[in-house]
């Protein structure tokens, strides 16, 4: 872990640099995982503090009064997010955090900068988060409506509609656009951007999976990457899902092997990993947004991940080849044991929850009444 004395220092390097204009897009990302970071953002406060009592013993004849610092940071922050915006929740356990980014340097001379109507405010950030085991639904300020899925989150500056209508998202969101020809409404999925003027569709960009899915349900969207280097003109249009794989190193042998065996129904780019599949049905794929899963042949291992993540609980195999039993069917509002007890029916499993985890285990004794399911691949 980083000291206090480097992160500081590191902090305040950036900040100068975003003062100044300086910030390439990897440093300003950098800056803000700073702020947004509990630990980094409480280590930064007590080193202003101690700056706050040592300014003071120098007999500066400044105010240092730290409340009333935060008063009227406070103030400005309630007059920032003045402008109209709704948000509705589903469940009561969804966290909202407007997250306001205070710029002040740490140093010899302790010197404030504080925020005021005239400063940038693209350094103020509203975050939506959507817990593991709940969803959520938001109305932007643009009337534009989204529906967040477990364990997901958007971030967008309070001066959206204003002069962009970007957002970031990390997990998964059901867009539903409100038309603005002036302002694309974008999606920033860990640099992968779907850009859209008024449309529905789904992403799904979870930090640990190896791929960003973009599913349309109506109109256009473009799409495009802020570092790598993807085909001008990439659209997608009802019932096509876009698959971006994030690294060279995910699109395994395996993988390429299915997407060789399917290259009659998917355009596959190869040099810009990026595979789009016409003609599919995108109702399994957000029937997340009504609560509802439709699972079509998945294979045990990725559903314990969409379970996961349903109901908050943790899952354990005790044998890596069981997660390749493939499943089908629609949960509507079953508990994970009468959902774990339909799994245990139709293969050789047994399993056991403690506490917050799911302990799955393979029934050698079951394996030969499920012999052609087990070979699957």
């Amino acid at each position: 872990m980083k000291n206090t004395e480097f992160v500081n220092s590191e902090f305040k390097s950036l900040l100068n640099k975003f003062q100044s204009g300086n910030c390439d897009l990897e440093e300003l990302r950098h800056l803000e995982e700073m702020f947004l970071d509990a630990d980094i953002s409480g280590n930064i406060k007590s080193a202003m503090l101690n700056e706050i009592s040592d300014f003071e013993k120098a007999g500066s004849g400044k105010d240092a009064d730290y409340d009333r610092l935060f008063r009227s940071i406070q103030k400005i922050i309630s007059e920032q997010q003045s402008n109209k915006r709704t948000i509705n929740l589903r469940f009561n356990a969804v966290r909202i955090a407007a997250i306001v980014v205070v710029a002040f340097i740490l140093g010899g001379t302790l010197s404030y900068f504080l925020l005021r109507n005239e400063i940038k405010s693209t350094a103020s950030f509203c975050e939506v988060t959507a817990p593991l085991g709940s969803t959520s639904e938001i109305i932007l300020p643009d009337d534009s409506r989204v529906w967040l899925n477990a364990g997901s989150k958007i971030r967008y500056s309070t001066t959206f509609n204003q002069n962009d209508r970007l957002l970031f998202l990390e997990g998964e969101g059901y867009f539903k656009v409100a038309k603005n020809q002036e302002l694309p409404f974008i999606v920033d999925a860990f640099g992968f951007e779907v850009k859209a003027i008024g449309t529905e569709f789904n992403v799904k960009a979870y930090k640990d999976d190896a791929t960003i899915e973009t599913t349309m349900v109506e109109g256009k969207v473009t799409l495009q990457h802020s570092t790598e280097d993807i085909l001008e003109g990439v659209y997608l249009t009802p019932n096509q899902k876009a698959t971006f794989y994030k690294t060279e190193e995910t699109l395994t042998v395996e993988v390429i092997k299915k997407l060789e065996e399917k290259k009659e129904e998917l355009n596959y780019i190869p040099e810009h990993r990026l595979v789009i599949a016409p003609g599919i049905d995108p109702k399994s794929i957000v029937s997340w947004k009504e609560n509802q899963l439709i699972i079509e042949r998945e294979q045990l291992g990725e559903l314990a991940e969409i379970l996961s993540r349903k109901y908050n609980f943790s899952f354990k195999f005790k044998s890596e080849d069981i997660k390749r039993f493939r499943f089908s069917g629609t949960l509507d509002d079953e508990t994970l044991q009468q959902v774990m007890d339909v799994i245990k029916i139709s293969s050789p499993i047994d399993y056991v929850i403690v506490g917050k985890t799911v302990f799955v285990e393979r029934n050698d004794k079951r394996v030969p009444e499920f012999e052609k399911l087990y070979k699957q691949k």
